[in-house]
C-alpha cells in the first residue's frame, strides 16, 4: 500500500536539545497510525513538523510523494486543505456558537451562513450530536460533547488526513471510548488517513492499524498492534506494561 505520509531522516533541535534525531516512518494511505512514547520524546514536535508548523532541520516530510519542507506559502496553504486537526483541548471559540465553530473554515472561505449551518449540522450528525446542539455555546456542553464538536470541525472540509493530539485526555473511560469509536467510524466513512498521538494505551490499541514508538529522537519500534505486543525492545515492553523499572 502506498504511503500517504513518509518521514525520511527527519531531524529537529531547539538549541542544544536534539528532539528528533533521525525519524523514519511511513503512514500507509487509509490507515490509522498511532504514535506513542514517553513525555518529552518529541511526539508533538513531530506532529508540528508534519503539519509544517515547525521547520525541520534536516530530512524530508513527504505527503502524497511530495517533499513539503520546500513548499512556498501558497503551496503550503493548498497542502493545509488536506489536513484536519483535533487539538488536545478542543480549541473551540467560546464566543461562537457550536455551528459557527464547526463551520469556521467554510465561513472564512466565504460560504453563506445558511449553507454553513446546514453543513455544520450534517457534520455534527456524523459525530452523533443532534441538530439542537448547533445553536448552543461550547461552554454549555460537557467535555465529551466539546470534544465531539471539535472533531466535527476537524472533518468539516472532508480532509484527506486527520491528526489527533491526545484525543481522549481528560475524559472518563466511557466518554473516551465514544471518541475511540468515532475515530474508527470516521476513518472508514471518510476513507481518510489518520495520525494519532496518545498516552492512552486502551485507545491506542483500539484505533490503530499500525503503531510507532518514539524513543531518544528515533522510531524505536513500528508495526501492527499485535507486532508491538511481541516487540523484543525492552522499552516498548516496559511502556506497554506501564512499568517503571
Amino acid at each position: 500500500m502506498p504511503s500517504k505520509i513518509d518521514l525520511r531522516h527527519v531531524k529537529k533541535s531547539f538549541g542544544s536539545k536534539h528532539v528528533l534525531a533521525d525519524v523514519n516512518l511511513a503512514v500507509p494511505t487509509g490507515e490509522t497510525m498511532v504514535i506513542m512514547g514517553g513525555s518529552g520524546t518529541g511526539k508533538s514536535v513531530l506532529l508540528k513538523c508534519i503539519l509544517g508548523l515547525v521547520n525541520v532541520d534536516g530530512g524530508m516530510v513527504m505527503v502524497d510523494g511530495k517533499d513539503t519542507t520546500k513548499l512556498k506559502a501558497p503551496e503550503r496553504m493548498q497542502l493545509m486543505k488536506k489536513f484536519g486537526m483535533l487539538f488536545q483541548g478542543g480549541a473551540l471559540f467560546d464566543s461562537m456558537t457550536v455551528w459557527e465553530n464547526v463551520a469556521f473554515v467554510p465561513l472564512q472561505a466565504g460560504m453563506k451562513p445558511a449553507d454553513a449551518k446546514k453543513l455544520a449540522i450534517a457534520k455534527l450528525a456524523m459525530v452523533d450530536l443532534k441538530a439542537d446542539v448547533a445553536d448552543q455555546n461550547p461552554g454549555e456542553l460537557s467535555g465529551g460533547m466539546r470534544k465531539r464538536v471539535a472533531l466535527a470541525r476537524a472533518i468539516a472540509h472532508e480532509p484527506e488526513i486527520i491528526f489527533y493530539d491526545e484525543p481522549t485526555t481528560g475524559l472518563d473511560p466511557i466518554t473516551a471510548d465514544v471518541i475511540n469509536d468515532l475515530i474508527i467510524k470516521l476513518q472508514k466513512q471518510l476513507k481518510c488517513t489518520s495520525v494519532v498521538i496518545t498516552h492512552d494505551l486502551h485507545s491506542a490499541f483500539k484505533v490503530a492499524d499500525r503503531m510507532a514508538m518514539l524513543f531518544e529522537g528515533r522510531v524505536l519500534a513500528e508495526g501492527t498492534p499485535a507486532e508491538m505486543k511481541k516487540s523484543s525492545q525492552p522499552f516498548v515492553q516496559q511502556f506497554l506494561a506501564g512499568g517503571s523499572n
